[in-house]
Parts: structure tokens; sequence; C-alpha cells
């Protein structure tokens, strides 16, 4: 159900992102960086999920193979900060 009372944002009430772009006022957003930003990431991604892929066995995971997935997860975390930033800047815009 809908409530008219909260569903409309109060006059003033700040926006989702407003934080961030508080801590970079003079950001612009380039479409074409963002995309060359995540592209970037998700290649180092692939490269990096293509070594975890080697073992194919059912052997526990070596140091090596653990160290690739915390590479993977922050390579994630890090492309998910940069799309947040931009959908954050583009808000204030």
């Amino acid at each position: 159900m809908s409530n008219p009372q909260t569903d409309t944002p109060r006059p003033g009430a700040p926006k989702p992102g407003a934080h961030l772009a508080a801590e970079n006022p003079g950001a612009t957003v380039s479409p074409s960086d963002v995309a060359d930003a995540i592209t970037e990431m998700l290649e180092k991604l692939d490269e990096v999920a293509h070594h975890v892929a080697g073992s194919g066995s059912d052997e526990p995971m070596s140091a090596a193979q653990l160290a690739a997935l915390d590479r993977q997860a922050d390579l994630l975390e890090r492309a998910h900060r940069v799309l947040a930033d931009a959908l954050a800047a583009i808000d204030h815009a």
C-alpha cells in the first residue's frame, strides 16, 4: 500500500548519495571515464577468474587461489564505488 505522506519527499530532505557528492563537490562525471574504469576492472576480474578456475579439481583451494578470490572481491567493490560515485554526481548535477 502507498502512503502519500511518506511517498512524497520533504522539502530540503537529503537525496540518496548526497554524502558522496559532499566529499568531492566539484566532481563531474564523464560516461566514457566511468565506462573505461569499469571495463578495466572487469578485464582484471577476468584475469583473476581464469587463475582461480585453473585448478578444476575438488581439492581445497590453495593460498594463491584464495588470494585471487580476495582480489576479485576488491575489484568488484571498487567497480561498485565507481558506479555509486557516478550516480551520486549525476543526482546532484
